[in-house]
């Protein structure tokens, strides 16, 4: 399965505040008019604190992976 665009995610998730969790980058993604292609992988993640984009990055290419 290919990876997402982490351009697109890192447009969509510009203004997060970190630490979140996943309905706060839901909430973010979607109010920035990020679509299902952004939205599915973002509502897969565990429902863990991110300390920044890059691990929420990095869970949502693990999640598409299966090595989550």
């Amino acid at each position: 399965m290919n990876s997402p665009d982490r351009a697109a995610f890192a447009r969509h998730l510009a203004d997060a505040e970190y630490p979140c969790g996943r309905e706060d980058l839901l909430r973010r993604c979607a109010a920035t008019g990020g679509g299902d292609e952004l939205l599915g992988p973002l509502a897969a993640l565990p429902d863990d604190r991110y300390p920044d984009f890059d691990a929420v990055y990095t869970a949502i290419s693990a999640s598409r992976t299966g090595r989550l």
